[in-house]
This record gives structure tokens, C-alpha cells and sequence, in this order.
């Protein structure tokens, strides 16, 4: 099994083994492979266009080709080269079987909330917001198809964060609303929402505090 991981810097675990950077054969396989971790699927002429921002060279399908050998030896030597990463249909797919990716599990943390009452809601957000803790590939900076992909994982996180702010203030816990609303609020600066839900949450644990104070002059054992 390979632990793909897109959030924070790409890395990939497998066997006890981390391998990230130069591990993967250097900066184009590792854009392959995040390409392939974020889409499970891409026609040859799609990967193409991402790797090349829309201007590929007649030789590109042969680079390629190189690069995915480089990968899929760096990956595992022993193994079969499609083991991994597998060419059909005129494109390339990871092998479900054999991935793991936090990305895609994400995703299911966030849609395994979705119609679900505000205190079973609140656990699957607040883990899916805590896997992605760090920026989508931050060590993949240069290209334009990882930055749209991390401002697209920017905006779901928030999303995340302030439904599950939202949830921990339904029931009563103004604390963890508080504390996911910063965190939105720090992905999103902008972010009227966030705010609210703090203001709502300070309101909360003053009350909370007040109630629990005991009346002046009153002796406490």
C-alpha cells in the first residue's frame, strides 16, 4: 500500500518508508505523481497540458514516458512497473487498490457530515480540517495547476472549519466553535462568517463564566 500525502509537502509512505523530494526522481515526476494523487485519472493530452501550462512540446509524451519510468522505479525497483501507476485508455491512472490518498480522504470525512445532526456532523469535520492541517503542496509552488489546487483546498478547508464552528456552537460547546472559527479565520482573513461565530462564542463563555462566579459578598467553602 502507498500513503499518498498532497497536504503539507509531497510524500509518499510505503513499507515503513517515507520518500518525498528527490526521492520521487525530481520536479517533474513528482508533479506527475500529485497530478495523478489529486485527479486518480488523466488522458495523456491533459497531463500534458497541466505539466506544460498549456504549451506542450511534440516530445512530450515520450518525456513522459521517461519521467513515469523514473517514478514508477523510485516508487518500488522490484516491482511491476504498473503496479502503481498503470497507462490505459490513452492516459495514466494510479491503482486504486494499491493508493491511499489524504486528499481523497478528505473528501470522504467531509461528505460523510453532510445531512448529518450538528453533535455526529462536528467529529468528521473537525478531522478532515485536521488532515489538512498544512497548505495543499507547499513544496510544489511554481505551477499554475497547484496553485489553483491549493486555493481550491484553501476555500474547502475554511468551508470545513466554519460548519464544524458552526456545529460546536449549535450544542453547546462555544470553546471548539471558537477555536475552528480562528482557525477559519486564519485561512480567511475576510471571513464575516468566522467572525460572527467568535463574536457569538466569546457571548457564550462570558455567560458561561458569570453564571459560574459566585454573587458578590458571598462566602465560598
Amino acid at each position: 500500500m502507498y500513503e499518498i500525502q498532497l497536504f503539507g509537502r509531497l510524500e509518499v509512505r510505503t513499507r515503513g518508508v517515507r520518500l518525498s523530494g528527490e526521492d520521487l526522481g525530481g520536479a517533474e515526476p513528482r508533479q506527475i505523481l500529485a497530478l495523478l494523487a489529486l485527479h486518480g485519472a488523466l488522458r495523456k493530452d491533459e497531463l500534458a497540458d497541466m505539466l506544460w501550462a498549456g504549451r506542450p512540446p511534440a516530445t512530450a509524451e515520450d518525456t513522459m514516458e521517461s519521467h513515469l519510468s523514473l517514478l514508477r522505479h523510485r516508487l518500488d525497483p522490484d516491482a511491476d512497473p504498473e503496479s502503481v501507476i498503470t497507462t490505459a485508455g490513452g492516459g495514466y491512472a494510479l491503482v486504486a487498490e494499491q493508493v491511499r490518498v489524504d486528499v481523497a480522504r478528505f473528501e470522504e470525512l467531509v461528505a460523510a457530515a453532510s445531512g448529518r445532526t450538528a453533535s455526529r456532523a462536528l467529529r468528521p469535520l473537525t478531522a478532515a480540517a485536521h488532515l489538512a492541517g498544512r497548505p495543499l503542496l507547499e513544496d510544489v509552488e511554481q505551477p499554475r495547476w497547484a496553485a489553483d489546487a491549493r486555493e481550491r483546498y484553501r476555500v474547502r478547508v475554511v468551508t470545513a472549519l466554519l460548519d464544524a464552528a458552526g456545529y460546536a456552537s449549535a450544542i453547546g460547546d462555544p470553546r471548539t466553535a471558537l477555536t475552528l472559527a480562528q482557525q477559519a479565520l486564519d485561512l480567511d482573513p475576510a471571513s464575516e462568517h468566522a467572525r460572527a461565530i467568535m463574536d457569538k462564542a466569546r457571548q457564550a463563555l462570558r455567560e458561561t463564566h458569570h453564571a459560574s462566579a459566585p454573587a458578590p459578598g458571598k462566602i465560598t467553602a
